[in-house]
């Protein structure tokens, strides 16, 4: 007689890595400072390339996000009478709602508003002198466009 021939184990199937668990919606506040330079022309609403491009990669960071609001709101330099910077800083506010409605972001989530100059970064006495490019210059950080996201956005959990 013949000893019992070895029975081929079958190999256990190959061990597949853990699929990413969503994790639960996080509430996602975003806000960030757009300079109206890097989106404008000075005195200009109407977005350059690199402003597109900006914006372009804003959106894309907003994929994936239930929008409860995003906020716009325009800001401009002193230079100027008030009310021409207060339709300005409107002007600008709209030209990024429209881009960013373009890119995909609902309308009725995005409210805009204009704050014209009465906002400034500066402080008074930071920048003194006649209007000229130096004072022009100095007086760019007041000169923007802020973006406030509220909404949920749900990530993978790496897995473990």
């Amino acid at each position: 007689t013949q000893p019992p021939k070895p029975v081929a184990a079958t190999p256990p199937p190959p061990k597949r890595a853990p699929e990413p668990v969503p994790a639960p919606p996080r509430t996602v506040p975003q806000s960030i400072d757009f300079s109206a330079d890097a989106l404008f022309g000075f005195n200009q609403a109407v977005l350059s390339p690199a402003g597109r491009a900006a914006l372009d990669d804003f959106a894309r960071q907003l994929t994936g996000t239930q929008y409860e609001a995003i906020f716009v709101t325009g800001h401009t330099d002193r230079l100027g009478t008030a009310k021409y910077n207060q339709k300005l800083s409107e002007r600008r506010a709209h030209a990024v709602k429209n881009y960013l409605v373009r890119k995909g972001v609902p309308a009725n989530r995005i409210n805009t508003d204009g704050r014209g100059e009465t906002q400034p970064v500066t402080r008074p006495g930071d920048c003194k002198g006649p209007r000229s490019a130096r004072l022009i210059a100095c007086l760019q950080p007041d000169r923007r466009v802020h973006v406030e996201v509220t909404g949920t956005k749900t990530v993978a959990r790496k897995p473990r």
